[in-house]
This record gives C-alpha cells, sequence and structure tokens, in this order.
C-alpha cells in the first residue's frame, strides 16, 4: 500500500511541475493575462484536486477490506466527509492563493490576517477530524477505523 500512495504522490508531483513547467513557457513567449493565468491554475488544480480523490477513494476501497454490511455503512459516510474536507481544502486553497496574490506587498497586518485564518482551519479541519472518527466508531469496530487506510479517510 505504502508503495501505491508513494507512486500516487509521485504523479501528482510531476503532474504539478509539468503544469507549472508548461505556465512558464506559455508566460516566456506572451504577456498573460493575470486573469486568464488565475483560470488556467485553477482549473489545473481542480483536475488534480479531483483525480487525487479518486486514487484516494480507489486505495482505501483495496486496504480497508470491508464486508458487504461495513461497506454500506461507510462509503455514505466517507462521501459527506469528503465533501466536507473539499470545503475545508477550497479554504485553504484561497489562503495560499492570497497569500501568493500579496507576498510581494505583506506587511504585519496582512500576514496577521493570514495566519489567523490559517488558525482558524487547522482549528476546523481538527474538528472535522474529530468528528468523523466519531462517526465511523458508529458504523465500524475502533479496529477497523484505526487501519491505515481508514485512518487517512478521517484525517
Amino acid at each position: 500500500m505504502r508503495k501505491t500512495i508513494l507512486s500516487a504522490a509521485a504523479a501528482v508531483a510531476v503532474m504539478m511541475l509539468s503544469a507549472g513547467f508548461a505556465a512558464a513557457q506559455t508566460a516566456a513567449k506572451a504577456p498573460a493575462d493575470p486573469a486568464k493565468v488565475r483560470a488556467e491554475v485553477d482549473k489545473a488544480i481542480e483536475v488534480l484536486r479531483k483525480d487525487a480523490r479518486a486514487g484516494k477513494s480507489d486505495i482505501l476501497g483495496k486496504t480497508m477490506a470491508l464486508d458487504s454490511a461495513q461497506a454500506a455503512a461507510f462509503w455514505p459516510l466517507y462521501k459527506q466527509y469528503e465533501a466536507e474536507v473539499q470545503t475545508l481544502g477550497n479554504e485553504r486553497l484561497a489562503i495560499i492563493q492570497d497569500l501568493a496574490e500579496h507576498f510581494d506587498t505583506l506587511d504585519d497586518t496582512k500576514a496577521k490576517a493570514l495566519l489567523e485564518r490559517q488558525v482558524a482551519f487547522e482549528e476546523r479541519k481538527l474538528a472535522l477530524v474529530k468528528k468523523y472518527k466519531d462517526e465511523m466508531l458508529k458504523v465500524l469496530p475502533a479496529k477497523t477505523t484505526w487501519r491505515p487506510g481508514a485512518r487517512s479517510s478521517v484525517r
């Protein structure tokens, strides 16, 4: 399983580097419209995120070894969790993009605001993990919830 996860991570890294290289080549050819570049980056990020979610679900399905009753209880809960994780991911991405857009002109006031947003994000992320840990324990034994695949579903 570790080899599969490492392979998936390497593939995502290569895709991100390729996208960055392609964007750099495009930028070198002609002055880029910032709105167009932002739209292209947003599109590339969404594609990467979609692929990562699909890969994660595939890995979970292969490593969880759930019986049919457990699977019937787990997968709807996991889909709810993933929807909430996606919302949090959007929030985190917005913080990163805000930092990137203001990095050259960052002052203490803006830096403090970004720091506060990041801490609030981390608190919401931890609350989500705790919430779904409890929900998973309602439908799966603790030993199953603690398996490596299951742990990644509540992080």
